[in-house]
């Protein structure tokens, strides 16, 4: 696919993304603390993510609070008591471990405080290699976690032109790249390298378009090409490879 056409499809998601901002997203909630925010991207795995992003505050019901070190002072078969009462906040057992290491790191290096993960402005990628130390969560979660932060709570950052804000390594946006002739091979470095190609001012804002494209109308199977955003400058390979991570 010629760079020309890549760069229409690119202008194409920005337009998207754009759209998508002026909606109301599930993990906008003003309400929504820090460690709800912090629990949100830990169970957002392997689940559908409003659900994930619902998990938090149920717990806290459960529990009747969401405090760091009452939680990890818990026992790993308490804990998941808890959180596989049904209807069970999650499909994977992990997630208990996940969550009473996050709460031992929040306790050793935050204070207790999810929000002095953050609220030092940091730089981009200081703040993804941040989340990336939270077991659970790796480079797909961490962007996402970023891109969530700058964009749509306006948590302040060093990089005034987001340049170190990637695209997630996630199934949507793979899927989306490859289809669109993005990239030509299912490969992390070779889509987050592409991203900074085509949008280096801030290529994690391709993220969030090519994330709901993907989950919206290019589904694995049977994808709703006639009623996709991308329909009109899409190649729409449909025949690509993607890889079992």
């Amino acid at each position: 696919m010629e760079d020309a056409s890549k760069l229409v499809v690119k202008e194409k998601l920005i337009e998207y993304g754009k759209k998508l901002e002026l909606e109301s997203s599930f993990w906008v909630n003003k309400n929504m603390s820090s460690l709800d925010f912090l629990f949100g991207v830990i169970f957002d795995q392997g689940i559908k993510a409003e659900r994930a992003w619902e998990a938090p505050n149920k717990l806290k019901k459960r529990l009747g609070h969401l405090n760091p070190l009452k939680i990890s002072s818990m026992s790993k078969k308490d804990l998941e008591k808890i959180v596989f009462q049904k209807p069970a906040l999650h499909r994977y057992k992990k997630v208990v471990d996940w969550i009473l290491e996050a709460c031992k790191l929040l306790n050793q290096r935050y204070e207790g405080n999810a929000e002095n993960i953050w609220n030092d402005i940091p730089r981009a990628k200081d703040l993804e290699m941040r989340f990336e130390e939270f077991k659970g969560i790796g480079q797909k979660k961490a962007s996402m976690a970023v891109n969530i932060l700058v964009r749509d709570f306006k948590i302040p950052i060093k990089d005034v032109n987001k340049k170190d804000i990637n695209v997630s390594y996630d199934i949507h946006v793979r899927r989306v790249f490859l289809r669109a002739g993005l990239v030509n091979k299912d490969d992390r470095s070779l889509l987050i390298n592409t991203a900074r190609k085509l949008n280096p001012e801030y290529p994690g804002e391709l993220d969030l378009p090519a994330w709901e494209i993907g989950r919206r109308w290019c589904h694995p199977t049977n994808p709703e090409c006639d009623r996709c955003f991308l329909k009109e400058v899409c190649p729409k390979l449909l025949n690509v490879e993607i890889s079992r991570i």
